[in-house]
């Protein structure tokens, strides 16, 4: 075979292959499914490199056309001696690299990450350190206790409507019972409202949880606290740094369920992956919940709970709890992964 001839095949190869990753970028948009790998700040980057793919092809189009027409032709010598592969074996084996992960991107089905990969990597339950709040009244912080959930009977259902209790929930707002029953939570709800003074003592900060404290403030006067998935990262972050602050409170999240060998029957993990960039840097994040009838919560199912904000030990570590009284199962959102806000700080400004 003359040297114009294998010139061009090699033209050819690298046309085929930019094709089929630009092809891929634009079956995943649209699929719908770019999110599964991709975080959504980073998206528009990559389909505008589609249409860079795109060129660079055409351009490998072009040479291995000419090199094929062209016989008397050389190849393109930049002097950093880039060689083409000598043996048709070298040339298999180099596009063979490229073209293993397209056969991989067409061939396996999209998928959720889930708890195999969650346990791969370890769910954070709780951050490297808690601000501690300053008390108020002489009141010590204590973790609010756990509601019983009783058992329902089969015509009873625990799902799509709160789960049946004795009485009010605990985090009812502005309940004396809920005082009463829980004396060392700082987060009951107060009788008045908190001036600024206090709230500062309630909710410390420094140069760095300076962002935190400001929306710890605005959660505090919150009487049901959603965490969305714009500020999943920062909201758990924020309750975690001023968990004396919020315990009591009632909180609503969604999630997948997580489990691993060191929770108990009634617990399970409420968890979200967070990613930076793609989702090869993905890092598990949830929160610990214990509710009576945690049995009949399949592993990976997508739920929202509904509890109040408490603590407990898990793997000799202090960590907050939601002492769930309301489940919900809800379908996998079309975005299921959560990213950190870089403008969280200038927003609390």
């Amino acid at each position: 075979m003359s040297k114009s001839t294998v010139l061009a095949f090699h033209y050819a190869a690298r046309a085929i292959v930019l094709t089929g990753f630009a092809l891929l970028i634009v079956h995943l948009v649209r699929s719908g499914n770019l999110n599964l790998y991709i975080a959504e700040r980073m998206q528009f980057i990559v389909k505008l490199s589609a249409l860079g793919l795109y060129a660079v092809a055409a351009q490998q189009l072009y040479s291995a056309i000419r090199a094929f027409f062209e016989k008397e032709s050389h190849g393109p010598d930049c002097g950093c001696q880039h060689e083409m592969p000598a043996s048709w074996g070298k040339s298999l084996l180099l596009y063979g690299w490229f073209a293993l992960p397209l056969l991989i991107g067409y061939a396996v089905p999209d998928g959720l990450l889930g708890s195999s990969m969650a346990s791969a990597k370890g769910v954070q339950f709780a951050p490297q350190t808690t601000v501690v709040s300053e008390p108020r009244g002489g009141r010590a912080s204590e973790p609010a206790p756990s509601p019983e959930l009783p058992v329902p009977s089969a015509s009873e259902s625990y799902v799509d409507t709160p789960a049946p209790t004795a009485s009010k929930p605990a985090a009812e707002p502005k309940s004396t019972a809920q005082e009463s029953s829980s004396p060392g939570s700082a987060a009951a709800a107060p009788d008045r409202e908190l001036s600024p003074e206090e709230l500062d003592l309630l909710f410390p900060s420094d140069n760095f949880t300076e962002a935190y404290a400001a929306y710890g403030k605005k959660l505090y006067s919150r009487d049901l606290i959603h965490v969305t998935p714009k500020w999943y990262i920062e909201t758990l972050t924020t309750i975690d740094l001023y968990r004396d602050a919020f315990l009591g409170k009632t909180i609503e999240i969604s999630g997948f369920v997580y489990r691993e060998a060191g929770m108990g029957p009634k617990q399970f993990g409420v968890s979200r992956f967070a990613i930076n960039c793609c989702s090869a840097d993905a890092s598990p994040y949830g929160v610990m919940a214990k509710f009576g009838h945690a049995d009949t919560l399949e592993t990976d199912e997508w739920v929202s709970v509904t509890g109040t904000l408490g603590t407990t030990s898990y793997n000799d570590i202090d960590i907050i709890q939601i002492d769930v009284t309301k489940v919900v199962k809800i379908p996998a959102p079309e975005d299921p992964y959560v990213s950190p806000d870089f403008d969280f700080g200038l927003e609390q400004r």
